[in-house]
């Protein structure tokens, strides 16, 4: 049996663990380097260091966000095309997203040496001139290489949907691995600091990217460099944006939660500010196992639909969320029992009136881990089978839209809890309208003929 007829034939649950594995490792792979990378630094330059690295934060997000669509709205029709045979579209769709990050990314790393310092200055204020060169520093590398960047990310979520999820995790490893050991060359032994931070993690990702373009080279996929085109025609370019949409979305409305959650925090001193970038933190690491999940169905939903193959794509569906319901009454109860041992292994910090606030922001912001995983999975269905508005929705709803009014309500009665509970409340409630909703139109969205068309 093939790799694509796999896709189309072997059962569900065997398919999502085999993709699943291959997601979570690289993922992890991801966080551990970025954990080693924190440390050497703060441990080598001290806290400016480290200050710079955390302030371009908010430019990977928005860098983030701008590539998404193109690389769920790629990977799906590329899913799809290989589930139809049509391997002419899964080509077409492959030039057009390469060209575009590559010309997108090329226009930013040309203005790099006159946007590093403008950059760092509204970033870290002008005010302190270690900061800002050190931030300049770290900016000005990342530029240079943002179209390794994008082309790591798309390459990547486009083998995956070829059914090779294992090329994609070696690459994320492979990249961690090397960003590592040139940390230590050239942070440690040649003293370049925040410049030699980013150096190693410009030339991981291109390395990265790399091991993805070798293995495409070699003829493994229905992707092929041997009659590329550079190209920015697409015949299929809306339905490539409007599926890719959502998540753009997602992570803009995500984005501007965290801020309101933060702002609304400063008025409960700066203890409360610092249990939640713990907590906030955490959340970050653990919802990648949720992320994980998404990213195996993805490819088996996408091939599906192609293959005209409705039953199965509901049966990962079903399996898939069920599985990350599971996983988030098990990351929650996590939450609730074991937050006093997290806050003193991840902080150190042995204050009781912090320990006694972090405490309480755990145990309640954990409960978004619930609904976390079901939101995640149903938005990337309902991108898959061309829902978009359905998706957009679930994406700004949880995100940003009930955010916005429970951190004006909660707050007011509930006081500090109210601010931790606004976004798990988001969360939740986020999928019991959408359940709810979809479940009572269910002929608009999970019968045979609302997925594959013509059925």
């Amino acid at each position: 049996m093939t790799a694509t007829n796999q896709l189309g034939e072997a059962p569900i649950r065997t398919l999502f663990f085999q993709n699943y594995g291959p997601a979570i490792i690289s993922l992890l792979s991801s966080i551990v380097h970025q954990v080693i990378n924190g440390i050497i630094l703060g441990q080598q330059i001290g806290r400016d260091g480290l200050a710079a690295v955390g302030l371009y934060g908010p430019v990977v997000i928005i860098l983030v966000a701008l590539s998404l669509p193109v690389m769920i709205g790629g990977g799906v029709l590329i899913g799809k095309s290989i589930g139809a045979g049509d391997f002419k579209q899964v080509q077409q769709v492959f030039q057009f997203a390469t060209t575009l990050v590559m010309v997108f990314g090329s226009c930013i790393a040309i203005t790099a040496p006159f946007s590093a310092v403008p950059l760092a200055r509204v970033l870290a204020g002008a005010a302190n001139v270690t900061l800002v060169h050190n931030t300049a520093d770290y900016a000005f590398w990342q530029l240079l290489s943002l179209p390794f960047f994008f082309l790591g990310m798309i390459w990547g979520n486009f083998v995956r949907a070829n059914n090779a999820p294992t090329v994609s995790r070696n690459a994320s490893i492979l990249a961690a691995g090397v960003n590592i050991i040139l940390d230590l060359i050239l942070i440690v032994g040649f003293g370049l600091g925040v410049k030699g931070a980013s150096i190693a993690t410009s030339v991981a990702l291109a390395t990265g990217a790399t091991y993805l373009f070798v293995f495409i080279l070699k003829g493994n996929t229905h992707l092929s460099f041997s009659s590329f085109r550079f190209t920015l025609k697409l015949p299929q370019w809306k339905q490539f944006i409007k599926i890719g949409l959502p998540s753009f979305a997602s992570e803009i409305a995500f984005s501007c939660g965290l801020l309101l959650i933060n702002q609304s925090l400063i008025h409960f001193g700066a203890t409360a500010v610092a249990a939640f970038g713990l907590v906030n933190y955490l959340s970050f690491l653990l919802i990648r196992p949720f992320t994980a999940a998404m990213i195996a169905a993805l490819p088996i939903i996408s091939f599906n639909i192609g293959a005209k193959q409705p039953q199965r794509v509901l049966e990962t569906l079903r399996f898939s969320l069920g599985f990350t319901l599971l996983l988030g009454i098990v990351v929650t109860a996590i939450g609730l029992l074991l937050s006093d041992q997290l806050i003193v292994l991840f902080s150190g910090d042995k204050n009781m009136a912090y320990r006694k606030i972090a405490n309480q922001a755990m145990g309640l912001y954990f409960l978004l881990f619930i609904a976390a995983g079901p939101n995640y999975l149903l938005a990337a269905f309902f991108q898959s089978t061309g829902k978009t508005i359905i998706a957009l929705f679930i994406n700004l709803l949880k995100g940003f839209l009930l955010v916005a009014p429970a951190l004006l309500i909660l707050p007011e009665h509930l006081g500090l809890p109210g601010i931790w509970l606004s976004r798990s409340l988001a969360e939740i409630l986020t999928l019991i309208i959408v359940a709810a909703y979809t479940m009572y139109h269910k002929d608009r969205y999970y019968a045979a003929s609302a997925i594959v068309p013509n059925t």
